[in-house]
């Protein structure tokens, strides 16, 4: 028999391939209308292969007593989800179905992922750690990303205004250098590679850059999900140094840390379930 986990990545792809609905979610629903209804969308922090991640843990937590719609994929973005298809998807699903939760991973890879590079600048003699941020493009992104945030607040108002909203905004990545592997292929690293590109080679410097970008993510993130119907979920400082398997995905006890930062939101929505 599969493991709850290998249910889960199987029942993720049969509803992908059936463009929605799929083969579990809905007769879920109709089979347990008690359960929670509820869709995770976003990036590897949901979708980690290597071993279990957070929504894996959170729906152990449950028991698997909900009904849950697994849309996120590792390496995604969240000006990617919130500006596409993906959007017009989640809308879809929000109006169909009666969803009660959202929750939402997305924007480490918008800022110290692949697309790191942008907003670093080339070091030379006498710059400090603050100035090998280009304020510029960081400023940029940072607003996009808030934009898009916004744009996924609304998507509720607009489509089931009684689902609620759950996001996070990571915790301090450390620059390590240290690689994955996913389905047995070499992934990563993401951030060092980039900042020594940049001349940036000072593992306390690299680590300032990369939280101080990070911080200012949370920064704009806890502002935008202090409004009603939306939760932000305090992930940072959550995390030791030995809770890293690589340098942008915590281990499994690290990803269930994590999980019981949703977890303990969630139980003030769903307090027989959580």
């Amino acid at each position: 028999m599969a493991s709850p986990r290998l249910s889960r990545l199987n029942h993720r792809h049969t509803l992908l391939d059936c463009q929605g609905e799929g083969k579990f979610f809905v007769p879920s629903i109709k089979a347990h209308p008690q359960w929670p209804v509820i869709i995770s969308e976003g990036d590897s922090w949901f979708s980690y292969p290597e071993h279990d991640n957070t929504i894996d843990h959170l729906d152990a937590f449950a028991n698997h007593r909900i009904s849950l719609l697994r849309l996120e994929a590792s390496g995604d973005k969240a000006l990617r989800i919130i500006g596409g298809k993906q959007k017009i998807r989640l809308a879809r699903y929000l109006r169909r179905f009666p969803v009660n939760a959202l929750l939402f991973s997305g924007g480490g890879n918008d800022i110290v992922g692949m697309d790191l590079l942008p907003l670093l600048n080339e070091r030379t003699e006498g710059m400090t750690w603050r100035d090998c941020i280009n304020q510029e493009t960081t400023n940029a992104r940072l607003q996009q990303l808030r934009s898009a945030y916004l744009d996924l607040i609304h998507l509720p108002d607009e489509n089931q205004p009684d689902c609620k909203i759950y996001s996070h905004s990571y915790d301090r990545a450390i620059p390590s250098g240290k690689h994955t592997r996913a389905w047995g292929i070499k992934v990563g690293p993401w951030m060092k590679p980039n900042l020594e590109r940049k001349g940036i080679t000072n593992a306390t410097d690299q680590r300032r850059i990369i939280h101080e970008l990070l911080s200012r993510f949370d920064r704009l993130h806890r502002d935008i999900a202090d409004r009603p119907g939306v939760s932000h979920v305090r992930t940072v400082g959550t995390l030791t140094e030995n809770d890293w398997h690589d340098e942008l995905h915590p281990t499994v006890s690290g990803f269930r840390k994590i999980a019981e930062k949703f977890r303990t939101e969630l139980a003030k929505q769903f307090p027989d379930t959580f």
